[in-house]
């Protein structure tokens, strides 16, 4: 996100907070398409139902982040940064490789979403740490609610990552014997 932060009038931590969730907020717009087009593309029942699951609080998500710049008496703009797009396009093409084995391509999806997540995490903490300085408390109660709802998807992301990716394995072993 640093890409399109930089260009951005930076003049208080209150510009930097409004960058930071226009960032956010146009990740999460371009989100829900991708991830769309990834659940279908999931071979696993468990990792389609994940990405489902957190489709619909990606939707959660953009309706906090309008209540967000309504409590900071902004507007939200898509100004989407090369870095979140980069991730989000790489899912979009992992998801359109027909001919990968199935179990390699839900390791790989699931590694994007997780680059992804990490992303996430680290601009909802920087915004609600912000949010918070400058004293808009409701704002950053809003913020920790998607931070800790992102945590929580990294995490089922892992352990799913711990059973799926045997079977991503198993393939190379049963071809090399």
């Amino acid at each position: 996100m640093a890409a399109i932060l930089a260009t951005q009038p930076m003049n208080s931590l209150r510009d930097l907070l409004i960058a930071q969730l226009n960032e956010i907020y146009a990740s999460e717009v371009h989100s829900e398409a991708v991830i769309a087009k990834i659940q279908s593309a999931a071979a696993s029942p468990k990792l389609s139902e994940a990405l489902r699951s957190h489709l619909a609080e990606t939707k959660v998500h953009i309706a906090r982040l309008d209540r967000v710049f309504g409590e900071i008496g902004s507007k939200p703009k898509k100004s989407e940064s090369h870095g979140s797009k980069g991730i989000l396009d790489d899912c979009a093409t992992i998801a359109s490789k027909s001919k990968v084995e199935p179990h390699v391509r839900d390791a790989a999806i699931i590694a994007t979403m997780q680059r992804l997540e990490h992303d996430e995490i680290a601009s909802y903490g920087c915004a609600r740490t912000w949010s918070n300085l400058l004293g808009h408390q409701t704002a950053a109660a809003e913020l920790m609610k998607t931070l800790t709802e992102e945590r929580r998807f990294d995490e089922a992301l892992s352990r799913l990552a711990e059973t799926l990716n045997q079977g991503a394995l198993e393939p190379m072993t049963a071809g090399s014997r």
